[in-house]
């Protein structure tokens, strides 16, 4: 999945598929129990780098990011779901890799595809605790700090 290696523990992330019926109840408390709670900025729009001013204008997407290996290695496979429920997929991304982690802030790098899966572009998502911090970090990014 990454550079940082994967960890199947509660609030990793990472989900291991086959356990569950997807979308039964007992999958989607699972899914709940192993999913990272966060909010996400979208760091690329169709591949295009975007200034820190540019992710921090839409609001932040806030959920549940799950990462999954569907058997076919090294491939992952990551979405945010929404919250509650965990039944809304708001953005995903496949070919997964965690790039980066620190002090409750994680940066994902994939591939994203249009809706009919025939274009596909880079995306980075810039994942943290809240938007506030969020905010906080692209604040800092915008003013060279």
């Amino acid at each position: 999945m990454s550079d940082i290696a994967p960890w199947f523990e509660p609030g990793s992330g990472c989900y291991r598929l086959g356990n569950w019926a997807p979308g039964t109840p007992a999958d989607l408390d699972a899914k709940g129990k192993a999913g990272y709670r966060c909010v996400v900025f979208c760091m690329r729009r169709q591949g295009l780098k975007l200034s820190a001013s540019e992710v921090a204008a839409p609001p932040a997407l806030a959920g549940v990011v799950i990462c999954m290996d569907w058997g076919n290695h090294p491939h992952w496979h990551a979405e945010l779901l929404g919250l509650p429920g965990l039944s809304k997929q708001l953005v995903h991304m496949h070919n997964v890799k965690l790039v980066r982690m620190r002090g409750g802030f994680r940066q994902y790098r994939g591939t994203e595809y249009d809706e009919r899966a025939t274009e596909s572009w880079p995306q980075t998502w810039f994942c943290a605790p809240n938007a506030e911090a969020g905010l906080a970090v692209l604040a800092k990014m915008m003013a060279g700090v």
